[in-house]
């Protein structure tokens, strides 16, 4: 099963099954995976957020899909805090330039130790590329716009797409972590400000 069809089984379920104090618990765990994902069983988890493994488990059927869900969470609130800062931007340009620094940050500091602990999460690959691929088609869409006004050069949108959205992914991998001088995030968006310099139109 594709992973948007997991979250649209997810919410049905959340509709029916998750409570406030449930909520309360995923806020919980989102503070807790800030130090990084725990190598914790499901019983330690509720042992150590004070609550019954039967509370925990109305969250969620296993610990893989509790963390990928509490990720999954974490990123549409960085995903919808994107959008609020560029609400009220009437350039298409200055909004991809704001959006694209607003979501490089899921590869900055505060994300960093969780981030790392994904990759032996089962079931995160596909919630991760579910997030890039709502990116992407929103960064081809702001550059269609930007097209249209005259902002930037006659490009591909769909490639310059695929490659924006990709690139705090690709600097967060452990290879290339370690093979740069600064942060994912810090490379992320200097690697955008080169691109988007050169597709610029000068007004």
């Amino acid at each position: 099963m594709h992973y948007s069809d997991q979250v649209k089984n997810i919410e049905k379920s959340s509709l029916k099954v998750l409570t406030s104090r449930h909520y309360e618990i995923i806020n919980l765990l989102e503070q807790m995976l800030e130090k990084g994902i725990p190598d914790l069983t499901m019983s330690e988890l509720a042992s150590k957020l004070k609550i019954s493994l039967r509370t925990l488990y109305e969250i969620a059927p296993s610990k893989d899909a509790l963390i990928t869900m509490t990720v999954d969470n974490i990123l549409r609130k960085l995903g919808k805090d994107a959008l609020d800062e560029i609400a009220s931007i009437q350039s298409p340009f200055k909004k991809l330039q704001k959006y694209l620094s607003a979501v490089n940050q899921a590869v900055g500091p505060k994300f960093d130790k969780f981030i790392r602990g994904l990759s032996n999460v089962n079931g995160s690959s596909d919630m991760v590329d579910y997030h890039e691929d709502f990116i992407t088609s929103y960064i081809e869409k702001l550059l269609n716009e930007a097209l249209k006004a005259r902002e930037i050069k006659k490009i591909d949108t769909r490639a310059f797409a695929i490659l924006l959205g990709g690139i705090g992914r690709e600097f967060s991998k452990e290879k290339n972590r370690i093979s740069t001088d600064v942060s994912p995030e810090k490379s992320a968006n200097s690697i955008t400000r080169v691109i988007l310099d050169g597709i610029r139109l000068e007004s």
